[in-house]
């Protein structure tokens, strides 16, 4: 995704030389519109963009799809590189960068989201704090934390729970996910359950200050990776 249209059909040529299927976006419009008729599994991202800041298309990309996210700009201070990856950025390289890198880059990242992580590799995210286990209050519509701490969960936020503890450290598959939770099995559908898993994650963060531990599997689902037990 870039600006510059001489730039953009120079990279989209060059990558595509390498043997990679690419689509060209001017902004930030007509990437959304893009990826809402078919999501990509890379997108490199330019920052300065006509129609909005490429930070907060980071943002919103990370927080709402499962593509991977390469960041190409001009910018080289730290302080932006930084930002980059805070903002949800995979990778960031600066211009000038040679084609054949970048594309094995992006070959790479997207093999490895495909391949999506290891469950035993998967960071156990309420040691830090406690060894006991969440818990999953099913009278009350709640879960809490390790530390005891309670979440009330709507309606919507507390099936993605049950679905996805029935049994824990096994990736729930999307499609079914989107079943499950009344979610149509479109481009639309799949973005309203991403939103879902990520509106849930800031708010259980928020209120008992740890993460709660629902792990995304690239090109596969969800799954939650810590012990739970129920009420």
């Amino acid at each position: 995704m870039e600006d510059d249209v001489d730039l953009r059909e120079l990279l989209a040529h060059c990558l595509s030389s390498q043997g990679l299927a690419v689509t060209t976006a001017g902004s930030g419009l007509e990437l959304y519109q893009q990826i809402a008729k078919e999501p990509a599994d890379i997108v490199i991202l330019d920052i300065g963009l006509p129609d909005q800041d490429g930070y907060a298309i980071a943002s919103f990309l990370r927080a709402n799809t499962n593509m991977g996210l390469i960041i190409l700009t001009a910018r080289s201070r730290v302080d932006d590189r930084l930002k980059g990856f805070t903002s949800g950025a995979d990778l960031y390289f600066v211009k000038p960068v040679d084609c054949r890198e970048l594309a094995i880059a992006a070959t790479n990242l997207a093999r490895r989201l495909a391949a999506g992580p290891d469950v035993n590799d998967l960071p156990s995210l309420q040691a830090s704090s406690s060894s006991e286990p969440w818990v999953l209050d099913n009278a009350r519509w709640s879960v809490l934390s390790p530390r005891g701490l309670p979440v009330r969960l709507t309606a919507k936020e507390f099936d993605l729970v049950v679905a996805l503890t029935q049994d824990p450290g096994r990736a729930v598959d999307r499609t079914a996910l989107l079943e499950m939770l009344d979610y149509a099995n479109t481009v639309q559908g799949s973005r309203g359950l991403d939103a879902l898993v990520s509106r849930l994650r800031r708010k259980i963060e928020a209120a008992v200050g740890e993460a709660f531990p629902i792990q995304t599997v690239h090109a596969k689902g969800y799954l939650f990776s810590a012990p739970i037990k129920q009420l």
